[in-house]
């Protein structure tokens, strides 16, 4: 499968899952999670856990690591570093969607310019979610001895640097 295919399909999963929660009545707190939807190596799990989990107004990612002989803290930085790096990608392609709608609405549809301006985005907004992502929440299975952290970045923050970036990106192709 390409990695278009792939990306399309993953972005679609997350539309639809999208929709079903905020279409909810009803908010939760992230503490309030039923965790009986959730099930990792047979340990029940917080429902963010296995990937099931969005805000309205943050983008959420969750990452994994195995507990370490080397302790703990190296274990949730292994594991946060993860979920960044899921964090990042997701955004990543919150970015291409919007730099290809955008040329596409203004009549720039060349291929080769849509991809300067995504790398160039991305750079900025990838940065930009390493520094200011923040861990929400935690769990570790018993039963697997995995560590799983939760983390989040303002949507606000991340639209007002897209906006900025595909500006910037635009400018700097005019003048090649």
């Amino acid at each position: 499968m390409s990695i278009f295919k792939k990306t399309s399909t993953i972005f679609f999963i997350s539309l639809v899952s999208i929709f079903f929660v905020s279409c909810s009545s009803k908010t939760q707190d992230i503490n309030e999670i039923a965790v009986t939807e959730c099930t990792i190596a047979g340990a029940i799990a917080p429902l963010w856990a296995c990937g099931n989990y969005s805000e309205e107004n943050r983008f959420v990612a969750v990452g994994s690591a195995p507990m370490s002989k080397l302790g703990h803290d190296f274990s949730r930085r292994e594991a946060l570093a993860n979920a960044r790096t899921n964090l990042v990608n997701d955004i990543e392609l919150e970015v291409k969607n919007k730099v290809e709608s955008y040329m596409n609405s203004t009549g720039l549809k060349e291929s080769e310019s849509i991809e300067r301006v995504v790398t160039m985005v991305s750079r900025q907004t990838s940065s930009m979610t390493l520094k200011e992502s923040k861990q929400i929440s935690s769990w570790e299975n018993p039963n697997d001895n995995f560590i799983y952290i939760l983390v989040a970045i303002p949507k606000a923050n991340i639209e007002k640097t897209i906006n900025s970036e595909v500006q910037k990106a635009l400018d700097s192709l005019d003048k090649i």
